[in-house]
């Protein structure tokens, strides 16, 4: 690695630059995250009030990173030398520091820590929380409020739907009944719910076109919405409906029309026939659709000449001719019209019962003092809105002068407008403060916006930063616009291979608003890398032996060509990781989405014995040992339920099988399966009586109870991790904590929870972000801002997903300004389009297209060093726009790309730099390679003593010298109080400052075995440590919690224990055991036990960091006090 440009330094330094505002546009891997912590600590360094200085990031993850690493360097500051430290003031202020300067720097870390609240890092969301929280009454909010999540949300709303839809069924008459009854017989029940979810997702935009006054509702909407299409006032569906057969032919001509008609050609029969057809109907629908079918083909087009009245008729009957032509043209011209008035009555019915819904679920929340995600944007945008705000944003820690955003490119528009609020008052000439500098800073990439479906729209990205630089310069303030182009990730092979891509003009077409393909350098010049794209894989010829008749219809076949890529993909990681050229924990692999490639690459990595991490997200309902658990649940609740039951019978949880159910099933009459099951032959009488026991201990416990014995000492974990592995550990535990999620804010009810489960699902989100040295599969939206050394490209032969399954469609106004809002049209059909619509659709097809391209984008720049893009071949032809065939023209019109021919068909394209990898094309010649077998492969193998058990640390010593042990009556509760002691400090540190008493709260409600005021002890106890800073030091972001460690000590012993908590800097380690003993001994006086269990711990951690300083502590919560074991410092 060269390191960094002059060039790219001069940027970075003006990025960070205090005394100015700033906007940096940063390709991917260019290093935004340390510009960004390079000018807050730059902003601190120039004096500028931690409290006054405002980061907003786009995830949790990324505001706890941004954290961490503004600490990390002013603690490092606090204790380096002072040559050190002026060499890094100087490096990053590019000027030898004063020692005034040398002691501010000093300074900052403990100025950070004292700052009430720390350092302002924080998502949009959870700043608009605490402001809020802060301001309620002038917010409109109510005090104390709780913010919901996505699943309680999900939950929320289908109530609040249901409860719409039920008052829509009790009163036909009226709006609600009125629009009901209009889709019921039109629309699928489920597709009248999802569209009404989908239109209620969007409630902020609705109310804004609802409160327009030239709107003013659902109704107004409707007529907008005629307008837009044309459609005269009098227009709707019904009189446009009635028209096709009130307008037409006189009915009692049909006969002689067909008597006539019938003396022609077979052509003019057929027409004869559609009109005896419409005279025999039996009730208007299929009288109006048999005279539609004369002149309209089944799609609405007019009938061909070809097809209808043939010459011979028209010359013996030329004015029937005439006539049939123009009530052709009329027809023709009035079935647009009827589709448009369809759109418009359904759009009216839909936005009708979303109106009412998002009326009721705001109820529901204000009942309950509930915000949700959207609720603080808006609420927070709402209050900075009005005349007071100046006075808010004063009284917010005494008003801000630096606001800095990250991740710019997805921060949706009613987000920038709360950023706007918040800096408007930088741009008012001096400001509020008399000439100090307030500044601006956002930096992100236009590239890799690929957040559409959370509002982010990429435009907003260059029209926002044309505005701050307007704003500046109206006001004569410095704003510099920055481009960070040079990448510190990836080798210019990849580099090259993105560009070459991206030069094409059908793929960088919506990538950014530069015309311009893209321009990538690196630091890492003279790296070895490669970029390849493999041959298409196709499916195996077909096998001539019949599908076993069991095998599940929807399984994906052996043969197919998804499953022999994933199985070409597992074959190059295994040799990858095997031959040492690249660590599992190093290669990433990704997909669009989690559908049969994903899982059939799951499962050949594992076949193959390759470590992989398993999926980065799971709906925990979808689980299949999750299935089963709440298929029992259905079979105890609903004893009558076979289908239920037998789900549960041929689950681990009973392990019969198909024979077993054959066995006893068909013979059962009109008799219920459990009463069979008794009947039966032995195993099936076991799970009889196994199912009455359950039944039993289901009728007196709470699910939670009921489910976590099940699963633990009903022997189900053991069960399920036999037949699915380990990995089952993460859908049982989820699936556990949400029973005791809805034990504590519901009536405790099998039934109950078993609709709560299925009514909104939940998803558990695995943090893959820092490799624990296994492969990642994941989304390339999961993957965003994450790098490998090998990425390997799987899923590129699918289209850009258009409206990702949306059902409604934006459309503008006609005779609505810029920026109004938009009505969401229920569209079917794209050939019953009007014009406005069919724009509309465009649009949104070219938007997701667009989001397509920039999608692979952010793929491909993943890749450290190697890139491997390779796909299936599904038959069928492959939409435009296809990454495969964007990534095969770029590479083929690219310089030094080697083509090779490959033995199963097609060619291998490759492009590589500075020294080649054993790619793919390789790998074949280097296994048959005629190697020397080594003597020792048939040698015998000595043997060995099997190891003992190893020991915990608390065991090394005799039982006469570990510390007291509670005893007695009491002895339960004071282990409860340790388990909640250990629990809260474990959380607490990882959670907001201003949401640790809320966090604190919630975790003790959870624990049994306490009363309340005990409980609440151990929590304001548990805060008091985390927030003191005599602590800091144990609870800051370089710690964490509850680490497992396993070793062998010097004598030989392994030992297997579990670290309190771990604090890792550059010069120390330090170790704390938390000791909840109600009268710690004194200063001195630790008890031997304790001592040897820390010594253990010491010892390991020497050997894992023998360069650095390894202190053990004992944290005695009792008083609080920590205590450092000097005999024990490494």
């Amino acid at each position: 690695m060269s390191g960094p440009s002059a060039a790219t330094l001069e940027r970075q330094a003006l990025a960070s630059n205090p005394h100015a505002s700033a906007w940096v546009s940063a390709n991917a891997g260019s290093g935004k995250t340390y510009v960004l912590v390079q000018r807050v600590v730059r902003l601190l360094l120039s004096g500028a009030d931690p409290s006054r200085i405002l980061c907003l990031t786009f995830t949790k993850a990324a505001a706890a990173n941004m954290q961490n690493r503004v600490v990390e360097r002013l603690r490092g500051w606090a204790t380096m030398p002072d040559e050190a430290l002026a060499a890094e003031v100087a490096k990053l202020e590019g000027a030898q520091p004063s020692r005034a300067h040398l002691a501010r720097a000093r300074r900052l870390f403990a100025q950070a820590l004292e700052t009430p609240g720390g350092l302002k890092i924080y998502t949009i969301h959870a700043f608009c929380g605490r402001l809020l929280r802060q301001f309620p009454f002038e917010a409109n909010v109510p005090a104390g409020f709780a913010e919901i999540d996505e699943r309680d949300q999900a939950e929320m709303m289908a109530r609040a739907r249901a409860r719409v839809l039920a008052r829509a069924a009790r009163d036909p008459e009226g709006p609600l009944g009125a629009a009901l009854g209009y889709l019921v017989p039109r629309v699928a029940a489920q597709t009248i719910d999802d569209a009404v979810a989908e239109a209620v997702g969007g409630r902020d935009d609705l109310r804004r076109l609802f409160d327009d006054p030239a709107v003013g509702g659902p109704d107004g909407a409707a007529r907008a919405l005629g307008e837009t299409f044309d459609l005269a006032p009098h227009e709707d569906a019904e009189a446009l409906e009635a028209a096709i057969l009130g307008a037409g032919l006189p009915a009692e001509e049909w006969p002689a029309i067909a008597h006539a008609l019938a003396e022609g050609t077979t052509t003019d029969g057929n027409l004869a026939a559609c009109f005896l057809k419409a005279v025999a109907a039996g009730d208007e629908t299929e009288r109006r659709e048999a005279y539609l079918s004369v002149f309209l083909t089944a799609t609405g087009q007019p009938r061909a000449p070809n097809r209808f009245v043939t010459k011979g008729t028209r010359a013996a009957f030329p004015n029937l001719a005439t006539m049939l032509d123009g009530e052709r043209e009329r027809l023709a011209a009035l079935l647009p019209r009827r589709a448009a008035a369809r759109i418009v009555a359904r759009t009216r019915a839909l936005l009708t019962l979303a109106d009412a819904t998002t009326a009721e679920y705001a109820r529901a929340k204000s009942a309950e003092a509930l915000l949700d995600y959207d609720d603080l944007i808006a609420k927070t945008r709402n209050l900075l809105a009005r005349t007071e705000s100046a006075w808010v944003l004063f009284k917010l820690d005494g008003g801000l002068d630096h606001v800095l955003v990250d991740e710019a490119q997805d921060t949706a528009p009613a987000q920038w407008e709360i950023v706007r609020r918040l800096t408007e008052e930088f741009l008012a000439g001096a400001g509020a403060r008399g000439g100090d500098t307030r500044t601006v800073f956002a930096v992100g990439d236009e590239k890799q916006s690929i957040f559409s479906f959370q509002g982010a729209e990429p435009a907003i990205f260059g029209e926002v930063r044309s505005a701050y630089a307007r704003g500046h310069q109206a006001v004569d303030l410095r704003f510099d616009d920055v481009r960070l182009q040079e990448s510190f990730r990836s080798t210019p092979a990849v580099l090259a291979g993105v560009d070459a891509v991206f030069a094409l003009e059908n793929a960088r077409k919506g990538l950014s608003s530069d015309a311009a393909g893209t321009a990538h350098s690196t630091t890492r010049v003279g790296a070895p890398g490669s970029v390849e794209l493999w041959p298409l894989v196709a499916a195996a010829p077909a096998a001539h032996a019949d599908e076993a008749w069991d095998a599940p219809f929807d399984a994906v076949k052996p043969a197919s060509a998804v499953v022999r890529l994933a199985e070409r993909i597992a074959e190059e990681i295994a040799r990858a990781i095997a031959s040492g050229e690249t660590p599992a924990g190093e290669i990433l692999v990704l997909v669009r989405q989690r559908k049969a490639l994903f899982e059939a690459v799951l499962r050949s990595l594992k076949s193959k014995g390759v470590p992989v991490a398993g999926a980065d997200r799971l709906i925990v309902g979808e689980h299949i040992a999750v299935m089963d658990l709440l298929a029992l649940g259905d079979a105890l609740t609903t004893p009558d339920d076979d289908l239920a039951l037998a789900c549960a019978l041929k689950s681990p949880l009973f392990g019969l099988t198909d024979d077993d159910l054959m066995a006893i099933a068909p013979g059962r009459g009109m008799g219920r399966l459990r009463d069979a099951l008794g009947d039966g032959p032995p195993r099936a009488q076991a799970a009889h009586d196994r199912l009455a026991a359950l039944a039993h201990d289901a009728a007196g416990r709470t699910p939670f109870a009921f489910y976590a014995d099940l699963i633990a000492r009903g022997g189900a974990r053991k069960a399920y991790r036999a037949r699915l592995g380990h990995e089952v550990d993460d859908p049982l535990d989820a699936f556990l904590d949400l029973a005791q999620d809805h034990s504590t804010t519901h009536a405790p009810t099998l039934a109950g929870f078993l609709g709560w489960m299925r009514a909104a699902p939940a998803e558990i989100k695995r943090d893959l972000d820092v490799s624990s040295g296994e492969v990642r599969v994941m989304t390339v939206h999961g993957a965003k801002g994450l790098e490998a050394g090998l990425v390997v490209l799987a899923d590129t032969c699918g289209g850009a997903a258009s409206g990702r399954g949306s059902a409604l469609i934006d459309v503008a106004r006609a005779g609505a300004g810029h920026g109004a809002a938009k009505i969401p049209v229920w569209a079917g059909r794209k050939e019953d389009d009007p014009p406005a619509l069919s724009s509309a659709r465009a649009l949104v097809r070219a938007e997701a297209e667009a989001e397509h391209r920039r999608l692979l984008y952010v793929a491909m720049t993943r890749a450290k060093d190697r890139l491997i893009v390779c796909g299936h071949d599904s038959g069928r032809a492959r939409p435009e726009g296809a990454w495969y065939d964007l990534v095969r023209e770029g590479l083929a019109a690219a310089e030094g790309v080697e083509t090779i021919e490959q033995p199963e068909g097609g060619a291998l394209y490759r492009l590589a730099t500075g020294g080649p990898f054993v790619g793919a094309s390789q790998a074949e010649e280097k296994a048959s390679a005629d190697d020397e077998t080594p003597d020792w492969l048939f040698a015998p193998v000595a043997h060995e003593e099997a190891p003992g058990p190893p020991l915990s640390p608390s065991a090394l010593v005799a039982d006469d010298d570990a510390g007291p042990a509670p005893a007695g009556p009491g002895a339960e509760a004071a282990r409860a109080r340790g388990v909640l002691l250990h629990r809260l400090l474990k959380t607490l540190p990882e959670v907001a400052p201003e949401r640790r008493a809320e966090a604190a709260a919630r975790l003790s409600r959870r624990t049994p075995g306490l009363d309340d005021a005990l409980k609440a002890e151990c929590a304001a106890a548990a805060r008091r440590i985390v927030d003191d800073p005599a602590f800091a030091a144990v609870f800051s972001g370089a710690g964490r919690g509850e680490v497992p460690i396993v070793g062998r000590l010097r004598d030989g012993r392994a030992v297997s224990g579990r670290i309190d908590r771990l604090a890792v800097t550059d010069a120390e380690i330090l170790v704390v055991d938390y000791k909840t003993d109600r009268r710690p001994p004194p200063p001195g006086a630790i008890p031997a036990g304790y001592a040897a269990q820390l010594a253990a711990y010491a010892e390991l951690l020497a050997e894992i960091w023998p360069e650095r300083t390894v202190k053990a502590a004992i944290l005695w919560t009792a008083a609080p006090r920590l205590e450092v074991l000097p005999l024990l410092s490494t």
